[in-house]
């Protein structure tokens, strides 16, 4: 089950075999069906996850509608960081969208890691600038971005949400009603822009 993760470790900082098995040695598997929650809002998120099978999908209430914020697929990681970081409750949830298996390692043990395997403490540097990357480039989509020109780019950089996350959570992502995207949808599939 720790595979995909520990290649993930070798490529990013060139892990030798002693180091990664330092850092299977942390790792928790937890399995989850669909619709289950692996968080729920008012709890410390205390993890980083990683997804190694399934789909996770964060999602908030305001003002009584459910908001989705992010789904997280194979191979990707996720946490709230300010709750991770802040030790404060978290306003998200995180549910399985389909069964789904999580890597899971607690912040107590990521410390450990990196007190123990120096390379991990590069290895999650890397991935905190790659997510907050990430999290500036999805703002600016949202904020300047045509909810077309943004459904287009999730369709080339991440096709995996038109195939497996239901419309509704989908269009909640890209911040448009369901009914929109689905105007978007088939006026994009309408043989004049194929």
């Amino acid at each position: 089950m720790t595979e995909s993760l520990l290649n993930l470790c070798r490529e990013v900082t060139g892990m030798s075999g002693d180091e990664l098995a330092i850092v299977e040695r942390y790792l928790k598997t937890v399995r989850l069906k669909r619709k289950q929650f692996l968080i729920r809002e008012g709890r410390q998120y205390d993890f980083i996850g990683f997804v190694v099978k399934g789909a996770i999908r964060h999602f908030t209430w305001r003002e009584g509608v459910e908001k989705t914020c992010n789904v997280n697929f194979e191979n990707q990681f996720f946490t709230d960081f300010d709750s991770f970081y802040r030790g404060t409750p978290t306003t998200n949830n995180s549910i399985a969208l389909e069964d789904s298996v999580v890597l899971i390692l607690s912040k107590t043990d990521r410390d450990l890691l990196m007190a123990e395997c120096p390379a991990f403490e590069r290895f999650s540097r890397v991935l905190s600038e790659h997510a907050a990357q990430e999290a500036s480039e999805r703002a600016s989509r949202l904020s300047w971005d045509r909810p077309e020109d943004r459904y287009l780019h999730l369709l080339e950089h991440q096709p995996d949400f038109a195939r497996r996350v239901p419309l509704k959570y989908l269009a909640n992502m890209l911040g448009v009603s369901a009914e929109s995207l689905s105007r978007i949808r088939k006026r994009l599939a309408h043989p004049m822009f194929s």
